[in-house]
């Protein structure tokens, strides 16, 4: 019986060319296919085709590791992979994962051996992990990122721009006259904490409005409980915020609950807008004004850049910036008078 490498060389061509002629693969010129199938039928070879069907879930399975189940962000993004993946044809492998693990290695390996998958999205903060890359890189496994922090090498990644965002909100609040505006940044380990915080400062700058004191600034580590505290010491200041930006909108939502508690009116006396545009954006009252990441569209890409193999053997991998939308809710208006 005929070989596989039988066959490439007859055809005058490589083992991974015949392969994908086998699986149908679109990137194949018409030349090229005809001479693998003619020197298939001359030489009679059969390929297995439970091989073949091994081979082939492997490509179709796309493996995604995150952190939070309970984050507003990670939940919408895994359901709009998941979407993306049904769409293409695609099936997903979600594995919920501790990256401040000591064990972290070996969970892992572990979802990659029973999963088999060759490829992996990778969101924050893991995708800043420069040891899993290595890891990942040292399987053989094709990995593109969701807002990583910075390039890396043979990886594609997708994302939005946070800072332009950032400015985009603090803009809507100054425009409302607000100059007094508190900022409840996420955790200082993601890059997207600081690049909206960097926005957030920008737009103070542009509007010639001084540098936010420390009263104004906090860290809620991207948390609804830390948020709490957060907005109940800026919000118990005698010369407390007329606006409140919080990096996410789980943290907004905590500002909206301390601010009925201390029967502060949101928004006419306090405005609270978010980030991410999560389901709680919409769940609580007044409803937020956000940033809306594109979540569908990210996910999209991400499926897209996984399963294209002419990505990989081009070597051509670039960051894919996509477009972010501000929302305007009820949650943010014009600034109180005194």
């Amino acid at each position: 019986m005929a070989t596989i490498t039988e066959v490439a060389e007859k055809a005058g061509v490589s083992i991974k060319t015949v392969s994908r002629v086998m699986n149908d693969y679109e990137h194949i010129s018409p030349k090229t296919r005809e001479k693998v199938q003619r020197a298939m039928r001359e030489l009679s070879y059969a390929p297995s085709h439970i091989a073949r069907q091994m081979r082939m879930g492997d490509q179709l399975s796309i493996g995604m590791l995150y952190g939070d189940p309970s984050s507003g962000y990670q939940s919408r993004l895994n359901h709009a992979v998941l979407k993306a993946c049904s769409d293409a044809r695609r099936y997903l492998a979600v594995e919920l994962f501790d990256e401040k693990s000591s064990e972290w290695r070996p969970q892992v390996e572990a979802f990659l051996d029973r999963t088999k998958v060759q490829n992996i999205i990778l969101v924050p903060p893991m995708c800043d992990s420069s040891d899993l890359h290595a890891l990942l890189t040292e399987r053989g496994i094709r990995f593109s990122l969701i807002s990583p922090s910075r390039p890396v090498s043979g990886a594609s990644a997708i994302a939005m721009d946070d800072r332009l965002a950032a400015m985009e909100m603090t803009q809507h609040l100054i425009d409302l006259g607000h100059t007094r505006i508190g900022h409840i940044s996420g955790d200082m380990a993601h890059v997207a904490t600081l690049l909206r915080r960097q926005g957030y400062e920008e737009a103070l700058t542009k509007a010639g409005i001084s540098k936010p004191d420390d009263a104004l600034l906090a860290s809620g580590r991207f948390s609804f409980k830390d948020a709490l505290d957060c907005a109940e010491s800026m919000l118990l200041q005698d010369d407390r915020p007329t606006a409140i930006f919080a990096a996410n909108d789980e943290m907004a939502a905590a500002v909206v609950m301390v601010a009925n508690r201390l029967r502060i009116s949101v928004p006419e006396e306090l405005s609270v807008v978010g980030f991410d545009n999560t389901p709680i954006s919409q769940t609580i009252w007044p409803e937020l004004t956000t940033i809306a990441q594109p979540f569908e569209a990210i996910a999209r890409e991400a499926v897209r850049l996984s399963s294209d193999l002419t990505v990989r053997e081009s070597g051509v991998f670039a960051t894919h910036v996509l477009p972010h939308e501000l929302i305007i809710r009820g949650s943010s208006g014009p600034a109180p008078t005194k």
